[in-house]
């Protein structure tokens, strides 16, 4: 059962009266709401991620792109019907879809389209009403966060006056979303689908970093720029666990076991007997009484339908932009698959038979539910995987003894999280054992865990449990300390991926000048003009410098305005400057 606790909000009058909140300041939450809103980015598809509520863009008239309508047949015919006369006439900019899935996220319809043109102010009134209409609409359906998580796509950008300029358009969705989040204390996601959109909305944060990451400490933030680094030079290897998928609804191992045993008669053994006997135990004992009151095959079938999500959470979908060439993980689940081909990176699993998809891998370690096969649960499972995994042990170990792990959705007393350390920990060399410096750094949800000490120097320990996560004095072990821990953990990741991104795309992309600094600016003038005297080059080094061009952003069939390469002669040139600079 999915939950959380929230305080019941008082409608307001009217749409058009969406109370404002201002982008550089608290907002004004009462001592029962104690956690600051946040607003994250991700580079996913907002129909495959696991949010409260996502806005549904369209207009008076209610046309629905196909798009949206794609996996969601009855989205059309339900949202006709629930647009009211004020709706169509424009009274009413935003409205909740009924009759939707209790269980899925929930359309707002909101009217986007402007008559071409995005009035000032304009954008920020209609993402307010989009936050008015969901937190009126959400507090009796199903969550699993401290806060309802709000999606925004990148709407407006099609065509009309939004379409004209990307940049300038994703700058103002980004100071609304922070002003709504405010406002009406939700958690916003703005969902992009652009990788110039996707890094111009993380170097606009990372310039007020202390604004948008504000819910993290100091030491938590500086190892979130720290880690950054590492992943921007390839020798960050994450390591999923559990925790990465029950974002998205998804059962430990726990909650997996319990989930099985509902499905076989316990009758002959005794729940206190079984509730007595080691999870692997468990797990062992399930797969006998499957194979006598099932069919063959229905014991890793079941798994599978089990941990299968049709929607990642947040976190797989934040880890899948990092710049890692390898990760590797103990889920069955496709949920980091999905969440890397919406974030156009796509990895080759191993070991599986899908085709090489580049050079990012995933590896997983305890199999997958596209081959259940190879699912390691039970005693005898592990036996088997260990007698024959020296093939994979070799790819993990040489792969991690020159780069630094991450373990992200781990609990210290899985004895799994215990057995891969102990085996990393035995490849390294001593004289780097000797050194104590660390070689992985853990993401755990408490504060403080007497099995630190077992790693300690070799493992560096960060928590995303703090004063916030336990105020009002609630125990680390309720599940709301747990709920907000796991929140935490998820804004941390967050500033991991805006201080990893290396994408420059924004940069000579058409439509995204608005957000460039007066240097950049500048510089993309300059380059501008390199490439549009390059066109016709066909040598060696003007491929390359081509291929570098596309890389910031160029679009060689785009016709770019000539006054771009007309300022140039009216400036200092980004280049002189610089190398005056070093002169000096």
């Amino acid at each position: 059962m999915r939950y959380r606790t929230r305080r019941k909000r008082q409608p307001e009058t009217a749409q058009s009266n969406c109370k404002v909140a201002d982008v550089n300041v608290e907002s004004n939450r009462s001592p029962s709401t104690p956690l600051r809103p946040h607003v994250f980015i991700a580079m996913a598809d907002i129909l495959h991620l696991n949010c409260d509520a996502w806005l549904l863009p369209t207009g008076v008239e209610v046309k629905i792109s196909d798009y949206w309508k794609d996996g969601n047949p009855d989205l059309e015919r339900l949202a006709h019907s629930s647009a009211g006369p004020e709706f169509r006439s424009g009274s009413k900019l935003a409205q909740a879809v009924d009759g939707w899935l209790q269980d899925s996220a929930l359309p707002i319809l909101t009217s986007v389209t402007v008559s071409n043109l995005w009035p000032s102010g304009e954008l920020q009134k209609r993402i307010h009403a989009f936050a008015q209409a969901a937190v009126e609409a959400i507090p009796s359906r199903p969550s699993y966060r401290a806060l309802p998580l709000l999606a925004i796509p990148f709407f407006g950008t099609a065509g009309g006056g939004a379409g004209r300029n990307l940049g300038e358009m994703l700058t103002q969705l980004l100071q609304a979303a922070v002003s709504a989040s405010l406002a009406y204390e939700v958690d916003v996601a703005i969902v992009l689908r652009d990788k110039a959109a996707f890094a111009l909305a993380q170097k606009l944060r990372r310039e007020k970093k202390d604004i948008y990451w504000s819910s993290l400490s100091s030491d938590q933030l500086e190892l979130a720029e720290s880690l950054a680094a590492k992943a921007r030079k390839g020798t960050l290897v994450p390591f999923l666990g559990a925790g990465v998928s029950v974002s998205a609804g998804a059962p430990d191992w726990k909650k997996l076991i319990g989930k099985l045993s509902d499905h076989v008669s316990l009758e002959s053994i005794g729940p206190g007997v079984f509730a007595a006997l080691p999870v692997l135990d468990q797990a062992g004992l399930l797969e006998q009484l499957f194979e006598k009151q099932k069919q063959p095959g229905e014991f890793r079938e079941t798994i599978c339908q089990e941990v299968t999500m049709l929607r990642y959470g947040l976190a797989p979908a934040l880890l899948a932009t990092l710049p890692a060439a390898g990760t590797i993980t103990l889920n069955y689940d496709t949920l980091f698959e999905t969440a890397c081909l919406d974030a156009k990176q796509p990895r080759t699993v191993i070991p599986d038979d899908h085709p090489t998809a580049g050079d990012r891998w995933l590896l997983k370690l305890h199999g997958t539910v596209t081959k259940p096969e190879t699912i390691v649960l039970t005693r005898g499972d592990y036996l088997d995987h260990t007698a024959n995994r020296q093939a994979l042990s070799a790819l993990v170990k040489a792969h991690l003894v020159t780069h630094h792990m991450l373990f992200v959705g781990f609990g210290l007393e899985d004895d799994h999280f215990h057995e891969i350390v102990h085996d990393v920990r035995r490849a390294l060399p001593q004289q780097r054992l000797d050194k104590s410096r660390p070689f992985g750094t853990v993401l755990t949800l408490r504060q403080q865990d007497p099995k630190q000490h077992l790693w300690r120097g070799q493992l560096e320990f960060a928590s995303a449990s703090d004063a916030e996560s336990n105020a009002g004095g609630n125990p680390l072990h309720e599940p709301e300390a747990l709920l907000a821990a796991g929140r935490k953990l998820e804004i941390f990741l967050d500033a991991l991926a805006a201080f990893s991104s290396d994408n420059h795309s924004y940069l000579l992309a058409p439509l995204y000048t608005k957000g460039l600094g007066a240097e950049e600016t500048s510089l993309r003038s300059q380059l501008l003009q390199v490439a549009d005297s390059n066109r016709q080059e066909e040598s060696e080094v003007g491929s390359v410098l081509r291929e570098s061009l596309m890389d910031l952003g160029w679009d060689p069939a785009y016709s770019y305005p000539k006054k771009v390469f007309r300022r140039l002669g009216s400036r200092r040139s980004f280049f002189s400057s610089r190398f005056k600079n070093q002169a000096h």
